[in-house]
C-alpha cells in the first residue's frame, strides 16, 4: 500500500521505518485506547489535502512524505476522512510539493466558508 502524509521537516523519515515508532497518536489530549499501531497517512494526495484542510496538523515546517508498506489491522480514528494506517518499509520526502501545499491553502479557505470533507475532497480530486 502507498500512502501520503505530512510531518515536520525536522523529523527524520527513517523513524517511520522503525517498528518501535510505527504508532499513530491523536493530536492533543487522548486516551491510551486511541493510540493505533501503524503510521497514519491517506491513500491519495486529494484525500490528504482535504484531511489537512479539515483537521490541520502540528508541523512548524511541513513536508510531504510518501510511504509504502503493508496495511495495519488497526482501525484508523479518522477512517471516514481517508486516514489509513500502514507499516512503512519505504519512506521518501516528496520534493515537488509546492502545488500540493497551494491546494491545501485553497481548501482551508473553502473550509472556512463552511465546506465539509467530502466537498473539499471533490475540489482536490478535480485539481490533482
Amino acid at each position: 500500500m502507498i500512502a501520503y502524509r505530512i510531518q515536520d521537516k525536522g523529523r527524520d523519515i527513517a523513524e517511520l521505518l522503525d517498528p518501535e515508532c510505527q504508532y499513530s497518536y491523536p493530536m492533543g489530549d487522548f486516551a491510551d485506547d486511541q493510540v493505533r499501531h501503524g503510521v497514519s497517512g491517506c491513500e491519495t494526495l486529494a484525500q490528504l489535502a482535504a484531511y489537512i484542510a479539515c483537521y490541520a496538523i502540528q508541523a512548524s515546517c511541513p513536508v510531504l512524505v510518501e510511504i509504502e508498506g503493508p496495511a495495519s489491522e488497526d482501525e484508523p480514528l479518522d477512517a471516514d476522512a481517508g486516514e489509513v494506517l500502514l507499516f512503512p518499509e519505504r519512506a521518501e520526502v516528496v520534493a515537488d510539493d509546492e502545488a500540493f501545499f497551494a491546494l491545501v491553502s485553497d481548501l482551508v479557505d473553502i473550509r472556512w466558508g463552511g465546506a465539509e470533507f467530502d466537498d473539499l475532497l471533490e475540489v482536490a480530486e478535480e485539481r490533482i
